[in-house]
């Protein structure tokens, strides 16, 4: 009867326990600035110099992987980091936080990974990842760096950085 608790415990835990916790660190950014107009805009050259600058922000924190959305937006965020770091880069739909959280626990648990997502997806992908804070983006506000390490039992850390 006492096994049968124990396991019943340490199974709930298991479902609780943050998504990634296998994971060091988890750096989660906004794309960068995006052209006004069109169904799927891409990056205006100010998004593009911001991008180059969260590579070189983001040049010693032991990235292993940048994945990104499928909007064009993110995937040329994801793309200027990724190469500037030299190394690769997935994709999954824009508002499949589930595929991401796949990608995440079964291709890239033991990676280091940036996350470029966006204002609408950030909290819910914060949340997920197990910070407690309610976090909230300006719709003009592209300059976040949300870095989320996790502790020995899986508890998460927040710290939120800014690009000047």
């Amino acid at each position: 009867m006492a096994m049968s608790l124990r396991l019943v415990m340490v199974m709930g835990f298991l479902a609780i326990a943050p998504a990634v916790a296998a994971q060091e660190k988890a750096f989660i950014i906004r794309h960068a600035e995006k052209e006004a107009t069109g169904a799927d805009p891409g990056l205006t050259a100010a998004g593009r110099e911001m991008a180059s600058n969260w590579s070189r922000m983001l040049a010693s924190a032991g990235i292993d992987i940048v994945l990104h959305t499928d909007a064009r937006r993110s995937r040329e965020t994801g793309s200027i980091i990724a190469q500037a770091l030299g190394v690769g880069r997935s994709e999954t739909a824009m508002a499949d936080v589930a595929g991401l959280f796949d990608l995440l626990e079964f291709d890239h648990a033991e990676d280091n990974v940036l996350i470029v997502a966006h204002t609408e997806t950030i909290p819910g992908i914060l949340a997920r990842l197990g910070v407690e804070e309610n976090v909230r983006i300006a719709s003009d506000d592209y300059r976040n760096l949300f870095a989320v390490t996790f502790g020995e039992s899986g508890e998460a850390s927040l710290v939120r950085l800014r690009l000047p």
